[in-house]
């Protein structure tokens, strides 16, 4: 069952007009009090976002797409967004284990996303400085990572890689195709 769970947990970047809850996002938030964290350090903050208008701000400030060309329209755009924020300035080791509890926590919001019927996208492209000025991000505060979440319009496929290709793409009909190694090409040593 919870292979099939991960399976579902892909980056959706296509979404419908409507519109996510604050108290749905509070869930998702809520699930990452139980992810772990270096040391239980516990040091990433959010910014909940649902607001229609900030969010066709923070729509121009984003790549959803690093590998293709394509981009979603704003009609396809995210109605809601979690800004993943640390307290600064951060030391290099600070900053490391903080991306390491990050990719953990994001995964948490995703699948609780999922078990409410919504999918996202974890994103690193998008316009920092503009972003957390534009949702007035408390002083001493700075963003690290934004989930793009809406109810997902794309259709996502995971394929078998071929010749060790990973790199995804698009079809004209919104079809989105996410190559995976094999078992034998992620597996180093069976003993």
């Amino acid at each position: 069952m919870i292979v099939e769970t991960l399976k579902q947990i892909r980056s959706h970047r296509s979404f419908c007009r409507e519109k996510i809850s604050m108290e749905a996002l509070e869930k998702m938030i809520e699930s990452t009090r139980y992810a772990s964290s270096t040391k239980n350090s516990q040091k990433i903050r959010y910014a909940l976002i649902n607001d229609e208008e900030i969010c066709k701000q923070i729509f121009s400030f984003v790549k959803f797409a690093g590998a293709i060309s394509w981009n979603p329209t704003l009609e396809e755009a995210p109605t809601a967004y979690i800004l993943m924020c640390s307290e600064t300035p951060l030391t290099s080791i600070t900053e490391k284990n903080l991306y390491f509890d990050m990719g953990i926590a994001s995964h948490n919001i995703l699948l609780m996303a999922n078990e409410l019927g919504y999918g996202g996208c974890i994103m690193g492209a998008y316009n920092r400085p503009e972003v957390d000025k534009l949702v007035q991000l408390p002083e001493g505060y700075s963003s690290h990572i934004l989930l793009a979440l809406g109810k997902p319009t794309d259709k996502i496929h995971i394929v078998d890689a071929i010749n060790n290709e990973t790199t995804y793409y698009r079809d004209e009909n919104n079809q989105h195709f996410v190559p995976k190694l094999s078992l034998e090409n992620i597996s180093l040593l069976k003993k």
